[in-house]
């Protein structure tokens, strides 16, 4: 391992494109020269699926730390890809500090490693254990409610001592698909004080990718969408600071979004608040 290795950890409610986002930012940064590992927490393995494309997945040689082995394949652009199978999210750290200095990992000697992390609103959020060095935490959401909730409870957890060593990386937006969508975001995002880094509409190319089973770096490296992720990899790079977020109170984030409802329902039925047509 470097002796500093920057950690850029992806999160956010399931199916809103984390792992899409986290895998093209991966094959992104490293097309541009960068050692990029990406770490998967997915037990099904789906996390760097598209960045090994027909790589197969083998177990990590000489592994002593428990009877799940984490595998591993070589991505695209020279990329590393690692399934931990859930191993390293929470619980015993031990496997964790083998893992890190597993001479796989430290001879491939990453400058950044990519976490795509799953969680369950329910629980209290931690950062995986195997972070070390810098920590910059990526919050990924549509316009969807249910996305939004987390996002908050995401800036709720930035604003607690135990976050206190992690920086903000921004918002990442996905899979957005009109202006009014756009307008949601931003708003909640105003609200909380909060950066946008990365904006990504809704495209085909996605799918296109899907079947390639490549990111879309590769499959599509002319599209607008492989473009976004190129410009989300530059900010990356810089050392520009993102200021740390607040977030809405439960009562207040309700109310917000009853406001953002009826406008919704007012452009869709065409009938304002009070009655009338419009």
């Amino acid at each position: 391992m470097k002796a500093f290795t920057e950690h850029l950890v992806f999160v956010g409610k399931g199916g809103v494109g984390k792992s899409t986002t986290a895998a093209n930012l991966t094959a992104a940064l490293a097309e541009t020269g960068k050692r990029v590992l990406l770490f998967g927490y997915d037990p099904r393995g789906n996390s760097s699926a598209s960045l090994r494309g027909a790589g197969r997945m083998l177990p990590i040689p000489n592994w002593e730390c428990g009877s799940s082995t984490p595998l591993y394949a070589p991505g695209c652009h020279n990329s590393l890809c690692v399934e931990t199978g859930g191993l390293i999210i929470e619980g015993d750290t031990s496997p964790t500090a083998y893992l890190l200095r597993h001479p796989l990992v430290t001879g491939y000697s990453p400058d950044f490693v990519v976490h795509d992390v799953p969680w369950d609103p329910e629980k209290p959020f931690v950062l995986p254990a195997i972070t070390e060095g810098g920590t910059r935490l990526l919050a990924v959401t549509s316009a969807d409610m249910g996305a939004i909730h987390v996002v908050n409870e995401i800036f709720a957890w930035l604003n607690t001592v135990a976050a206190v060593d992690c920086r903000f990386g921004g918002v990442v937006v996905n899979n957005l698909s009109g202006q009014l969508y756009k307008s949601i975001v931003a708003d909640y995002v105003a609200q909380t004080n909060a950066s946008i880094v990365a904006s990504i509409s809704n495209s085909l190319m996605v799918s296109v990718s899907d079947f390639y089973n490549q990111t879309l770096i590769e499959s599509a490296p002319f599209s607008l969408t492989a473009g976004a992720y190129r410009k989300l990899a530059r900010l990356v790079l810089e050392p520009n600071e993102v200021r740390r977020p607040s977030f809405l109170q439960r009562h207040v984030l309700k109310q917000w979004a009853v406001k953002w409802g009826e406008i919704i329902a007012e452009l869709e039925t065409g009938t304002v608040r009070d009655g009338a047509n419009i």
